[in-house]
């Protein structure tokens, strides 16, 4: 079962064990020991999604990175550039298909008014098929018309804190959206949101809600 294949490894990132392989979602403070990646996803450039410094670690000659053109143009080696509503012809992982899916603000802004994640950025969520098997990662994002692309996925992953994402109850209404199989909370217990967001989420959310335990 896809969940079973899941780590969370804090805030927004998730390791994903496909067969033999690894992939990343938004590594960020992983541990020293985490194993290399063969893929790595990142959603935008904010430091708390894009590290460097543990795209670094958990990076191998054989690694792929996608990301939207502002990460790629900062990463050297074998990356692809990906934008809302593309996807990947070629399999970096067997097994294991790669689609991005829009992610921005509509309410939540700045001190200037300005979005903390714009539209015109070109920022992204992730649509996975894993063996026949669906995983949507939202990035930062609030509930936004796209998400009607992924409606049935097997397993969703959505932010809760609020502030610069979705809200528990807003991350209830995406998931009533989208009616995945299970619904897990993320982009909580680092920087902003608490446990008490991810309950609050479980308790609203007309789904399945697996609250995950960090990885070690």
């Amino acid at each position: 079962m896809l969940l079973d294949a899941i780590d969370w490894l804090g805030h927004s990132g998730f390791r994903i064990r496909v067969g033999k392989s690894i992939v990343y979602i938004d590594p960020y403070r992983v541990p020293q020991d985490a194993p290399p990646a063969d893929l790595i996803l990142v959603t935008h450039g904010h430091y708390d999604h894009f590290s460097p410094q543990d795209v670094e670690r958990l990076s191998a000659p054989k690694t792929w990175l996608v990301g939207p053109p502002a990460v790629a143009e900062r990463v050297s080696g074998r990356v692809h550039s990906i934008a809302p509503g593309e996807a990947l012809e070629d399999e970096l992982v067997r097994g294991m298909h790669v689609g991005a899916v829009a992610a921005y603000n509509t309410s939540k802004r700045d001190g200037d008014g300005n979005p903390f994640h714009p539209r015109e950025a070109g920022w992204v969520g992730y649509h996975l098929n894993v063996h026949g098997e669906r995983l949507y990662h939202s990035g930062d994002t609030d509930v936004i018309p796209e998400m009607d692309t992924v409606t049935g996925v097997d397993v969703a992953l959505l932010p809760v804190s609020g502030v610069y994402v979705m809200t528990a109850h807003e991350a209830a209404e995406a998931a009533r959206r989208i009616q995945p199989r299970a619904a897990v909370p993320m982009h909580w217990g680092e920087h902003i949101g608490s446990a008490g967001d991810a309950r609050t989420f479980a308790e609203r959310a007309p789904v399945e809600v697996v609250i995950m335990e960090k990885a070690a």
